[in-house]
């Protein structure tokens, strides 16, 4: 499965509820080593909602402090965003795109 299958995907809970879409989905780098070089990569939470912008630009945890305006505005968006673990997935339906939740 690739990132790009999951991006746009509805996300529903266990009763069949709407939650939005997958806008960004964050990975971390805690594999097993690859190659003797690095530790491979693996996807740790999908990010739902609209607001997922600042969180990649930074702004979400506070890393980046940048202009006031802009910051106050990410992260207002970014009060929207849901953060689903993915031990908190049941099961993914490619053929309608959809994520369904424990």
């Amino acid at each position: 499965m690739r990132i790009s299958d999951l991006l746009a995907s509805d996300v529903q809970d266990a009763g069949g509820t709407s939650l939005g879409q997958v806008r960004d989905v964050r990975v971390v780098q805690d594999g097993p080593v690859v190659g003797g070089v690095q530790a491979a990569f693996r996807v740790d939470a999908l990010l739902v909602g609209r607001g997922t912008l600042g969180g990649r630009l930074g702004y979400h945890h506070g890393q980046v402090q940048g202009p006031w305006l802009l910051r106050m505005l990410l992260r207002r968006a970014s009060r929207t965003v849901r953060t689903i673990e993915m031990t908190q997935i049941d099961r993914w339906d490619d053929e309608q795109r959809i994520v369904h939740l424990r």
